[in-house]
């Protein structure tokens, strides 16, 4: 299992690949965590938000087990896919899903 330190970690060196892609700073956003059984859900935005407004940039989850990252969509709100991914109805696209440990 891995810490909340630890998962955090993950979150921040997921969203710096977006960062390099995308050439725009980003960072976490701590404060709105959804802490879960399974791991943590967390939000990212751009560091100076006034001057890059992003789109697609839904939130994570960061398995506590494995590490995996999982994008959630922008289409719906967030517990839609929390419910779906708890209850088994929605599953991440296959190119989607992000292994720390193979970046």
């Amino acid at each position: 299992m891995l810490s909340e330190n630890e998962m955090l970690l993950v979150a921040k060196k997921y969203v710096k690949e977006i960062e390099q892609e995308i050439n725009v700073e980003l960072m976490v956003n701590n404060d709105f965590t959804i802490k879960k059984s399974y791991g943590n859900i967390y939000y990212y935005h751009a560091k100076d938000y006034k001057k890059h407004r992003l789109a697609g940039n839904g939130p994570f989850l960061v398995k506590n087990d494995t590490g995996i990252v999982i994008p959630f969509g922008t289409a719906m709100d967030v517990d839609y896919y929390i419910r779906g991914y708890e209850d088994g109805t929605w599953k991440p696209a296959s190119y989607g899903v992000w292994d720390p440990n193979q970046n």
